[in-house]
């Protein structure tokens, strides 16, 4: 741990030396927006990125921070100020008022606070439009499988005496996928998001595979024919047993 503290004091002190044109594209780079704070919580400057150019402009300068944050993120915009310098960093999703947006929706951000010592802070944000678009697509598509999948069942007219398990089975199922999504979104910021994407992607296949499979008494062609795909395709796609 001194090892470390060492290192970040020595490149700190590199770091400063750097031009503040140099410094801007750094900040720029690592994060979507960034916010200068006075020490009354008064938003001074700006910095953005090419993620948020379209929805935010020079209407957040000289308004208190905490009128351009929803009501439902006024409490963990407290948390972020009442966090101990010392403490780990921490992140909050929080969710911005876009002036005249049409949509009224806003921009979800997630948000780190780093305190400077003259009472100034520097708010950090990554934009989390993406991992919303995709949670609300994923969901989408659970609700349209799920829907399928009760319909065939009902056409198939499935034994009375299963119909309780099988809404138990679907629930879990629903409670997996969601797992699967929120576990996407912690990892916004820390991997790339094609590869958030495609992990998460796979983990809900292999759910709808599963349940398909369950709902068609474990037979092969019927699970193929009900998921549209190929026997031979599902048969390798199948990582559990009866």
């Amino acid at each position: 741990m001194t090892t470390l503290k060492r290192a970040r004091t020595s490149f700190s002190l590199n770091f400063a030396a750097f031009p503040p044109a140099v410094l801007e594209e750094i900040v720029v780079a690592a994060s979507d927006l960034c916010l200068l704070v006075t020490d009354a919580n008064v938003v001074e400057d700006i910095i953005r990125g090419g993620a948020v150019d379209d929805l935010i402009g020079e209407d957040w300068i000289d308004k208190p921070l905490q009128s351009i944050v929803s009501k439902d993120s006024w409490r963990k915009l407290d948390m972020l100020w009442s966090a101990q310098k010392q403490d780990a960093p921490v992140w909050r999703h929080l969710n911005f008022i876009i002036p005249n947006d049409p949509k009224g929706e806003g921009v979800p951000l997630l948000v780190r606070r780093i305190a400077v010592d003259n009472g100034r802070s520097i708010v950090v944000c990554r934009d989390l439009r993406p991992s919303v678009k995709m949670q609300k697509t994923f969901n989408t598509a659970l609700h349209e499988m799920v829907q399928s999948l009760e319909d065939s069942q009902s056409a198939q007219q499935f034994h009375p005496s299963d119909s309780g398990g099988a809404k138990a089975k679907t629930s879990v199922f629903q409670g997996r996928a969601t797992a699967a999504v929120e576990k996407a979104i912690d990892e916004v910021g820390h991997l790339p998001l094609a590869e958030i994407v495609t992990q998460t992607a796979q983990v809900l296949e292999d759910i709808c595979i599963q349940l398909a499979y369950e709902k068609c008494d474990y037979d092969l062609s019927k699970t193929a024919d009900l998921l549209g795909i190929s026997s031979d395709e599902l048969a390798s796609r199948i990582h559990f047993v009866p």
